[in-house]
């Protein structure tokens, strides 16, 4: 059997695997104010110190830069069952998301902090 059997296969799993990472532009109406979020955990990704946080307004777990403006980067869907998706609210973020492998360390910071948080709240 020669390897060109499998390869429709590997190429969709790839493709897959690339469209999973890529972070998902969003336009919000009101987004909220990054100085308001409950910071739940800080990390340092590519220099940068991200805040990872929620609102009661707005149920989410935005993630939000200390000492950058814009400040709000966006949001973290999908940590409870385990497949993130990077949402990025602000376009002028979009560049450093894609930068190497900052989405997917933002995505594994954000399940480490969500993680850490649901242990400690739940015992």
């Amino acid at each position: 059997m020669s390897r060109s059997r499998f390869a429709p296969h590997q190429i969709r799993s790839r493709y897959l695997h690339a469209l999973n990472a890529t972070p998902i532009p969003v336009h919000l109406t009101d987004p909220p104010d990054p100085m308001s979020l409950t910071v739940l955990g800080t990390e340092t990704i590519a220099d940068r110190t991200v805040h990872f946080g929620t609102i009661a307004s707005a149920p989410r777990m935005w993630i939000a830069f200390n000492d950058i403006n814009p400040a709000l980067l966006g949001y973290i869907t999908g940590l409870v069952v385990g497949e993130p998706d990077l949402w990025v609210c602000n376009e002028t973020h979009r560049d450093w998301t894609l930068d190497g492998s900052n989405s997917r360390h933002l995505k594994q910071a954000a399940a480490k902090v969500w993680f850490a948080c649901q242990r400690d709240c739940e015992g």
